[in-house]
């Protein structure tokens, strides 16, 4: 399976629970339908609802490592973000940064180049297009 779908579903499922949502297994296999039906690229090698374990362990840890430092991450976007209050921006903007902001700073197999391009790939498939260069500023600074 693809990291690149892996990394949306995550997105997806912390957007969700940030959200006041559950994110549990039935948004997972709501989420992979949803990429399913949008033909997102690596979603089609997979069995129906079915991430695999690599998937499911990289979803995981995304998941929790947002949560479990999004203080910090949130204090780094901030600090880059001149002129912006992250009450301001988009939340699946400001969702897309979280997730790239925990793989710079806490997931070391993830070259940061990698989140930045993949984070630039899902703010203009799922927000404004327009958004990549604030994204791209912010998490360069990162």
């Amino acid at each position: 399976m693809s990291r690149t779908t892996a990394r949306a579903a995550a997105m997806q499922m912390i957007f969700e629970k940030i959200s006041g949502g559950q994110g549990g297994e039935d948004t997972l296999k709501m989420v992979y339908d949803e990429l399913r039906e949008d033909g997102f690229p690596g979603v089609e090698k997979i069995g129906r609802k079915e991430p695999d374990q690599e998937d499911r362990e990289y979803i995981t840890a995304a998941l929790e490592g947002v949560l479990a430092h999004q203080e910090e991450i949130d204090a780094a976007i901030a600090a880059t973000a001149k002129g912006w209050t992250l009450d301001r921006m988009s939340l699946v903007d400001l969702t897309i940064m979280r997730l790239a902001g925990w793989e710079i700073l806490y997931a070391k197999d993830v070259p940061g180049n990698v989140s930045i391009a993949e984070a630039l790939e899902m703010t203009e498939r799922f927000s404004d297009p327009e958004d990549k260069a604030f994204v791209n500023g912010v998490l360069g600074t990162i």
